[in-house]
């Protein structure tokens, strides 16, 4: 941890900081994810995130992803799957602070997997009133340097690897479905570069430890292909080995899953979030996530 001359990175730092790492690791849930996808599918998967602070700074960005689902999974049948997927996160941000900074950018190339299991088979009809599903899903990714030195703009502290690891859960009954993950976590390593705030005295700095606390997506099926509720997530930033502040917020809002285009392979969810909570070093924000899937 740095002690001298920058003891902890300041929240306008850190927040371009956080926003990056926010985009990448602490992906948030959606109504009906935690199941599997379809067997034997390659999927396009895309992530976008749209956050505006009441300072008027805008990121946009997401994890564009290509995946695979197989056919069976280690139990040899469909009561399990396998993911595996290879991404990077591409994005802009605008900073009235810095006008120099390039506004636009990539952010962690990365590696997935995740592991769907049944633990609870349904023993009635798909659709019908007492249908009943529980999935579980644990999820992990390794991200890469990008090879960005810059210290503002998109993409900035995101040359360094780091991974995520968090277990979802997917539950259906009847009309109604939840996808929770209780907690999840990320680590941030040094960056690969050392970065001078004009002390002469470069540093490589390290993102450490963050959790993301009750990631929830519930909601009602109002008509056959429309699922409308409510997400929640908490998120403690840079909690432990790391030389920037800690920060900590929670978001809550409405949420969407619409699968009228199921035919054709297609899945849209969203979420908008507004900050319920914030620490003092972080500003007001809004934020639109969305999950954009298609199979081929």
């Amino acid at each position: 941890m740095l002690t001298h001359p920058l003891p902890r990175l300041g929240a306008g730092l850190f927040f371009a900081f956080s926003l990056t790492l926010g985009a990448t690791a602490h992906a948030e849930q959606f109504i009906g994810f935690g199941q599997p996808g379809l067997p034997g599918k390659w999927a396009l998967e895309s992530f976008p995130v749209f956050n505006r602070t009441a300072e008027g700074n805008v990121r946009a960005g997401g994890n564009t992803v290509l995946a695979y689902f197989s056919e069976t999974g280690f139990t040899d049948t469909t009561r399990d799957q396998l993911q595996f997927w290879v991404g990077a996160i591409p994005g802009y941000a605008s900073n009235k602070n810095d006008r120099e900074a390039s506004p636009w950018g990539i952010a962690s190339p990365n590696l997935g997997f995740s592991y769907y299991y049944n633990v609870v088979e349904p023993t009635t009809a798909y659709g019908s009133d007492d249908y009943t599903t529980f999935w579980t899903n644990p999820t992990l990714m390794v991200e890469f340097p990008n090879g960005n030195d810059e210290i503002a703009g998109y993409g900035a502290f995101a040359n360094r690897y780091a991974v995520s690891f968090s277990l979802a859960n997917y539950l259906r009954v009847g009309r109604f479905a939840v996808t929770f993950t209780p907690a999840g976590i990320h680590y941030a390593a040094r960056n690969r570069n050392a970065t001078d705030f004009g002390t002469g005295d470069p540093q490589r700095l390290r993102g450490g430890v963050s959790l993301w606390l009750a990631n929830v997506a519930a909601g009602y099926l109002v008509t056959d292909d429309l699922w409308l509720g409510v997400h929640h997530v908490y998120h403690i930033n840079n909690t432990a080995a790391s030389d920037f502040d800690e920060t900590r917020v929670g978001k809550i809002g409405p949420s969407m899953t619409y699968t009228g285009f199921a035919q054709q392979g297609f899945y849209l969810s969203a979420n908008l979030n507004f900050d319920y909570y914030r620490s003092a070093n972080l500003p007001r924000s809004n934020e639109l996530t969305m999950a954009l899937v298609k199979f081929f």
